[in-house]
């Protein structure tokens, strides 16, 4: 058996620990400045400065009465996305002949591809534009061509339509809109 020994008396084990403690807590400090810099240098300006808010102006609301011309309006759809790449089925869910062939128009002439108007299997009172997965942004840009501006939702299951007929983009038409 072996006998255990004790630290020498003469004051070594404590200078051992309190220099161990400094040197922790040097490294500490020093990671904490490092950290504090890291974040200062790739932080973008202060949402909740001073200059970040409105800049005051006419706070009364203005709201206008779409007309029948302003009801299928053409906007220009954003840039970042080729329209001609997107493939949108417009149905007609407000049981008024010839509505999603003249909404095909107008999708069509905001530079979308288009294929052959349907029938939705049922009638609805407001407009949905639905898309599949990965194509929200589309949608979003075909329903922008619209006034009003229809809901933009992902494809339900069940569908709205029976065959979407290859399209990424489907827009049941309500009687929102339907001309005046």
């Amino acid at each position: 058996m072996s006998r255990g020994q004790h630290a020498a008396d003469d004051g070594s084990f404590g200078r051992s620990a309190s220099g161990a403690m400094l040197r922790g807590v040097a490294l500490i400090v020093v990671a904490v400045i490092l950290g504090v810099i890291l974040l200062r240098a790739t932080d973008g300006p202060d949402p909740f400065s001073a200059g970040s808010g409105p800049t005051g102006g006419d706070d009364t609301a203005t709201t206008s009465t779409p007309t029948t011309e302003d009801r299928n309006t053409t906007t220009s759809p954003p840039t970042t996305l080729d329209p001609s790449t997107i493939t949108v089925l417009v149905a007609n869910g407000a049981g008024v002949s010839g509505l999603a062939g003249d909404l095909t128009e107008v999708v069509a002439e905001a530079g979308f591809e288009t294929v052959a108007p349907i029938d939705a299997d049922e009638d609805v009172e407001t407009s949905t534009v639905y898309f599949t997965p990965g194509f929200e942004e589309a949608a979003t840009a075909v329903a922008s061509v619209f006034d009003p501006v229809p809901e933009v939702a992902a494809l339900p299951d069940p569908q709205p339509v029976a065959d979407l007929a290859g399209a990424n983009v489907v827009v049941v038409a309500g009687t929102d809109l339907v001309p005046e």
